[in-house]
């Protein structure tokens, strides 16, 4: 039976509160909290805001694209990065932080000096390119447009991770990013195969490659590290 966006969206909600629940029961805590402009937090604020767009592209994949590779993927993105946002929010109330009083500058925990807007970090969408995803009219150019930008999301999510994985203190914080960085390396794989097998374009119309996710990282996510 076809799943509509609304019930996917209630069932990335159960899995957010899960992972809230599991970071409280069973999350390990370290005796000290970080500071708000630790790697730990710093990481937590940026990786929340960067799945919240991972997840509302998966919703509008499953409302408007096909129910095969793509569809998969955006159903299985949906459902784990909304239970990593559950878990990673619950470590910051924890600590002592919220999402609503992140910085207005992001990726400053990863030295980049002044920071950035934080929908101009690494692999995020333009919004001209989410306003293409929404308004393409054949499931095959929501697909091929839906994988192409969450390639290259996937590949900033990556360098986020990796670098939070070698530079926090906190070894859940650590584990967390470099389970990460895993993952989304096996699905960058993955979607190019399903990309490939279903005859999809790389570069569809609406798509714009991200210069911050280049060739060089390209390339180490295909050698898979």
């Amino acid at each position: 039976m076809p799943v509509s966006g609304l019930q996917t969206l209630a069932l990335a909600a159960v899995f957010a509160f899960l992972g809230g629940a599991v970071a409280y029961f069973v999350g390990e805590r370290a005796d000290r909290a970080p500071g708000a402009a630790s790697v730990d937090v710093g990481f937590l604020q940026d990786m929340i805001h960067h799945h919240q767009q991972a997840v509302a592209m998966s919703l509008t994949q499953v409302d408007n694209g096909s129910t095969g590779g793509a569809g998969i993927f955006a159903r299985e993105i949906l459902y784990f990065q909304s239970y990593e946002i559950g878990l990673m929010d619950r470590q910051l109330r924890d600590w002592g932080f919220s999402i609503d009083q992140r910085p207005e500058q992001a990726m400053t925990w990863m030295g980049m000096g002044m920071g950035m807007e934080p929908d101009a970090m690494p692999g995020m969408a333009s919004p001209e390119e989410l306003d293409a995803l929404r308004n393409s009219d054949e499931a095959a150019d929501v697909d091929a447009l839906f994988l192409a930008l969450m390639r290259d999301h996937h590949l900033g999510g990556i360098a986020m991770a990796e670098y939070a994985a070698q530079n926090a203190e906190d070894p859940w914080v650590r584990d967390l990013a470099a389970r990460m960085a895993r993952n989304q390396k096996s699905e960058v794989a993955e979607m190019d195969q399903v990309r490939d097998r279903d005859g999809l374009p790389s570069d569809p119309t609406g798509y714009v490659p991200d210069p911050a996710v280049g060739e060089p990282m390209r390339e180490h996510a295909d050698d898979g590290g």
